[in-house]
């Protein structure tokens, strides 16, 4: 071995070992029905693979505030799957997927007023150092879905169901009341035509005085 060879690889054995991680997301996502389904990938370079991190997802462009949290867990290389409820007063759900350079991220329980960027944060939290890393964000974009109201669109849909109803109630009354007026003018009318038929019908008799009575003739 050439002392060149065997200076680099002493030298090797003290050179400091750059660790880095690296987040990215997609660019946008849709709904279906309520639920939403976010990857997360990472790249981390280092000595070491990570054995456990921890996962948050923030709310908003710069979100890193408690408020600002949906949901967050941790996790390790050999306890792959996890669920957690929303932070604070959230109904959301998430459940993650823990794989090679990736977590999969499956959010439930959102509504139309929920479409906002949502950014990843990853931690390495073992082996050290720890790490921490944002990813750009991803804009869901969450739809309404028959069965998902919100207290407004409830609201909406009983006033539009009441005058959906109301309208055609008018239109059945309305129609019940011509109908009536039409028979019952159809009615006079047919008893007059009769009545004049039978007075046409009445032939003149010309009557004769016997003399008993002493009247004249008399139509």
């Amino acid at each position: 071995m050439s002392l060149n060879l065997l200076t680099f690889l002493c030298l090797g054995l003290y050179l400091p070992v750059w660790n880095a991680l690296k987040v990215s997301q997609p660019y946008r996502v849709v709904s279906h029905r309520g639920e939403v389904e976010l990857f997360c990938s990472y790249h981390h370079t280092g000595r070491h693979e990570p054995e456990e991190l921890r996962i948050t997802l923030y709310r908003g462009m710069y979100g890193e505030q408690e408020e600002q949290k949906v949901c967050t867990s941790s996790f390790t290389n050999k306890n792959t799957a996890f669920q957690t409820e929303g932070e604070g007063e959230r109904t959301v759900t998430c459940r993650g997927q823990f794989g090679p350079g990736k977590v999969n991220l499956t959010i439930s329980g959102l509504r139309g007023n929920d479409t906002d960027l949502y950014r990843c944060a990853i931690e390495v939290l073992y082996p050290p150092p720890y790490l921490r890393t944002f990813g750009n964000g991803t804009l869901l974009y969450i739809t309404e879905e028959p069965g998902c109201f919100t207290p407004e669109a409830q609201r909406r849909d009983d006033i539009t169901g009441e005058t959906s109803v109301r309208l055609p109630l008018a239109g059945m009354t309305a129609a019940t009341i011509l109908i009536v007026i039409s028979a019952i003018a159809i009615l006079l009318v047919h008893q007059v035509l009769q009545r004049k038929r039978r007075f046409e019908a009445i032939i003149p008799m010309t009557s004769q005085n016997d003399g008993r009575f002493d009247y004249g003739n008399f139509q």
